[in-house]
């Protein structure tokens, strides 16, 4: 239930800050620059365990190498990738450590309350 609640509260907070970005044109500068991909991790690994668990039926937690080469693959499709495909995006390598960290956010989260799903 509390993962539940955290998966949604990333969500929430990650629609917000695009939200007041693209619609209101508020801007935070630091928020604006490394809110996304802090958030985007946790997102990205609620639904992978969730998809692992559900429809794989795989349990238990997702192994610490899955997470950091996964973590890895998306740095590199969001920093290069994007880039290379889309004129409206830059790179920023400032934005791996949080990249890293939101990654780290969520390993610690279901290190403290499990690998039960978000379901």
């Amino acid at each position: 239930m509390k993962k539940r609640l955290l998966f949604w509260l990333f969500l929430l907070l990650f629609i917000l800050h695009q939200w007041s970005q693209k619609i209101l044109g508020l801007h935070f500068p630091f928020f604006d620059s490394y809110l996304d991909p802090f958030l985007s991790m946790p997102i990205i690994w609620f639904i992978w365990q969730w998809e692992r668990q559900r429809l794989l039926g795989i349990s238990g937690p997702i192994p610490v190498v899955e997470l950091l080469l996964g973590t890895l693959f998306w740095i590199l499709f969001f920093e290069i990738g994007f880039p290379l495909i889309r004129s409206g995006f830059v790179g920023d390598w400032w934005d791996v450590p949080a990249y890293l960290l939101g990654t780290a956010v969520f390993y610690l989260i279901n290190e403290f309350w499990g690998t039960d799903t978000v379901s």
